[in-house]
């Protein structure tokens, strides 16, 4: 589209030049269009003043633990240790031999997700099930979506190759913030 010659341009237009803004600025005054009624409206720049933060103010989560995330399920154990307390929202069985809990608790920093999902599936682990999923939800979320707040799924029997592990896959958050973690551990299934 062709923009109109420079003669038939608004009044409004010109006067809201940055060269013009400019000289306002330094007189101490802006011209600014009105909001759908033509013309300027004059307004004076007034020195903004901003509250100092106190750091006692700033609310910072906690520092993860040393080791964290965990590489090995010692590691893992230890940090059950720091988990926060939980209500169970609900819990049922779904085809495939899996068991599905959920669970409630405040958000938290990663950490914190991984810890306290770990004492949730060590409380719920049933050797009958293949599979246990424990999914995490903050207090105010709805049950019927997916996992918000850290996901654990532990399959008793995997197979890796040749193998029959038991692996643990721990998701963080809804698993896709860019500060998500998500920890993969293994160990063997002790000979039968």
């Amino acid at each position: 589209m062709q923009q109109p010659p420079l003669a038939a341009r608004s009044q409004t237009e010109s006067a809201t030049s940055p060269m013009i803004l400019r000289q306002a600025a330094q007189r101490g005054q802006a011209r600014l269009p009105g909001p759908g009624i033509p013309g300027i409206v004059e307004a004076s720049a007034q020195p903004v003043t901003t509250s100092a933060v106190l750091p006692e103010e700033i609310v910072t989560s906690p520092r993860s633990p040393e080791g964290f995330p965990p590489k090995t399920l010692a590691q893992l154990r230890e940090l059950a240790a720091t988990a926060l307390a939980y209500k169970v929202g609900g819990s049922e069985v779904q085809a495939g031999g899996k068991k599905v809990v959920e669970i409630v608790y405040p958000p938290c920093p990663a950490w914190q997700q991984v810890a306290t999902l770990y004492k949730a599936l060590s409380e719920h682990d049933d050797e009958r099930y293949d599979t246990v999923i424990i999914c995490g939800f903050h207090e105010e979320s709805d049950l019927r979506f997916g996992f918000n707040n850290g996901r654990l799924t532990f399959d008793r029997r995997a197979r890796l190759g040749n193998q029959l592990i038991r692996r643990y896959l721990i998701e963080t958050h809804r698993g896709f913030e860019i500060d998500s973690v998500r920890i993969v551990l293994t160990e063997e299934l002790p000979a039968e």
